[in-house]
């Protein structure tokens, strides 16, 4: 892999986690989403998402947790792998059939 492709896939992985961890996603929930083809599907989705600009400033400024990523194309997958419901606190529910 070219040097510049190398460093893209990186900063793209880093931010996909940073995105997780902004949403309180469990990584062990998304990775056995659908045996794995969600978190892989997220990854491609990440890495040749359009909206980087966009994921930057939310991710450098958002400090109100009531708005969310509303441009993120994995946006539905990362909350149906909640560690949490945002709303009561509780463990989510069933993610088989999440996006």
């Amino acid at each position: 892999m070219d040097r510049p492709m190398h460093r893209r896939v990186e900063r793209q992985a880093i931010r996909m986690h940073e995105m997780m961890d902004r949403l309180d996603v469990d990584p062990v929930a998304l990775v056995r989403l659908r045996r794995g083809d969600a978190y892989a599907r997220a990854r491609s989705l990440c890495l040749f998402c359009g909206t980087s600009d966009k994921c930057l400033r939310w991710l450098d400024g958002n400090d109100r947790p009531d708005r969310s990523p509303d441009f993120c194309p994995n946006l539905r997958v990362f909350e149906a792998c909640q560690k949490s419901d945002p709303i009561d606190g509780e463990p989510k529910a069933d993610t088989e059939n999440a996006a």
